[in-house]
């Protein structure tokens, strides 16, 4: 059991540094590579959230561990940006409530740190994970669930295109919004990566991650989609080209990753002490990332311009910055632990 945690916790690790990665101006100098990272990268955070899942576990029990780990961070994130705005004086009380008023929306638009999104979308995955099993469990036969769940999956892809903005009347009053509250347009699309890493967790052999043909086939498969056919893929947004393709493109994606980080484990034992260290970290790292990229790549552009050097000097403050945050104030602070989810 350990030594599958260990390849898994690599695989976050690598998935946290394609996210930080995908977070900064790399569209605009690589675009391939930027289509390669959005092409997996959020079906496999939820897939690797759902791998452990215990549907079997007390349903309030459930709940207040991920109200901790998830909501909490958010909270804390939310008030700490315009604590420190108000404190600094670049924004008085009034407009501060306003914004944290106007952030319980819970949408990347709406947060301002737009990679918080992920947090409140995934415990409402976890509570829709719970309620599927509950009302699945007495199926006998897995491949009726295996439908019920590709059904889903059909149905989460229908309201996209309209809940990006999505239009309604309030009083009379046209009003457009980004995505639904907390994102939950998107619970059944993240549900099925979800639920998807339970069953596979559950049903393949070990050997099929360690295997250097699934690790060749899923790599010939993921890299084919991503360099011949335009199907662009973006959560956030709600973007989700074709049901069929993107859906396939994730997968081998996401066994690509897992593929790969069982070979990491089993050759490279330094690699595998780094990943698994930074995949330890990813809540930190997702919190904290986008602001310190963001801060660093602006003044780094007047004096030696926007290129792959001022994307390369921000992400490594994207990823080490956090890092730095998390071991020297979140780890030694009681208090501020609380806040993530750590005892």
């Amino acid at each position: 059991m350990s030594k599958r945690v260990q390849y898994i916790d690599i695989a976050k690790g690598i998935g946290i540094l394609l996210v930080v990665l995908g977070h900064n101006d790399l569209n605009a100098y690589h675009p391939m590579l930027h289509r390669f990272i959005y092409a997996f990268h959020m079906a496999l955070f939820f897939f690797l959230s759902g791998i452990f899942f215990n549907p079997n576990r007390d349903f309030k029990t459930l709940v207040k561990k991920r109200f901790d780990g998830l909501i909490k961070p958010l909270i804390f994130a939310i008030l700490l940006i315009y604590g420190i705005s108000v404190f600094f004086g670049k924004m008085s009380f009034a407009t501060a409530g306003g914004r944290i008023l106007k952030s319980t929306y819970m949408t990347g638009p709406y947060l301002n740190w737009v990679q918080l999104w992920f947090l409140p979308i995934l415990f409402l995955v976890n509570i829709y994970a719970y309620f599927f099993y509950k009302s699945t469990n007495p199926i006998k036969k897995d491949w009726i669930r295996w439908l019920i769940l590709l059904i889903t999956l059909w149905i989460g892809t229908l309201p996209l295109p309209y809940t990006w903005p999505l239009e309604i009347e309030v009083f009379g009053k046209a009003l457009t919004l980004h995505g639904a509250p907390a994102s939950i347009d998107l619970l059944l699309l993240s549900g099925f990566f979800f639920i998807l890493a339970r069953e596979m967790y559950h049903t393949l052999p070990e050997t099929f991650f360690s295997s250097k043909l699934t690790f060749v086939v899923s790599a010939l498969i993921l890299f084919g989609m991503v360099f011949t056919l335009d199907i662009p893929v973006d959560f956030n947004i709600r973007l989700y080209t074709s049901l069929p393709l993107n859906t396939i493109e994730a997968i081998a994606g996401i066994i690509f990753i897992l593929t790969l980080s069982k070979q990491i484990e089993e050759h490279f034992s330094w690699l595998t002490r780094t990943l698994s260290y930074v995949g330890n970290l990813t809540l930190s790292i997702l919190v904290f990332h986008v602001p310190i990229q963001e801060m660093v790549n602006n003044k780094l552009n007047p004096l030696i311009g926007q290129n792959d050097l001022t994307i390369i000097l921000a992400y490594l403050a994207g990823v080490l910055g956090p890092i730095f945050i998390h071991e020297f104030f979140i780890a030694p602070n009681p208090r501020v632990r609380v806040w993530f989810g750590m005892k």
